[in-house]
């Protein structure tokens, strides 16, 4: 079964969240920020940034989730309501 994310979101404040690519080594690599106002919607993005290699997505301090090569869903369904 596939894995389906729905996103439903109505206003409010973003946060700034980071991507780090992960090396085989397992050491940081560069990182990226990302706007989000959920974890979800954050997740969402990691996804979309994934390549061949895996990535962490965090919230300052705050581990989120580790994305690996081959993990994203099938089906992603994005809808922002005002």
């Amino acid at each position: 079964m596939a894995d389906v994310i729905h996103l439903s979101e109505r206003g409010g404040l973003s946060s700034s969240y980071r991507l780090y690519d992960v090396g085989c080594a397992g050491r940081e690599g560069p990182g990226r920020f990302v706007q989000a106002k959920t974890d979800v919607e954050a997740k969402v993005y990691a996804l979309a940034l994934l390549s061949d290699h895996p990535i962490e997505l965090w919230d300052r301090k705050r581990f989120i989730a580790r994305f690996w090569p081959g993990s994203i869903p099938l089906a992603v369904s994005v809808r922002v309501l005002n």
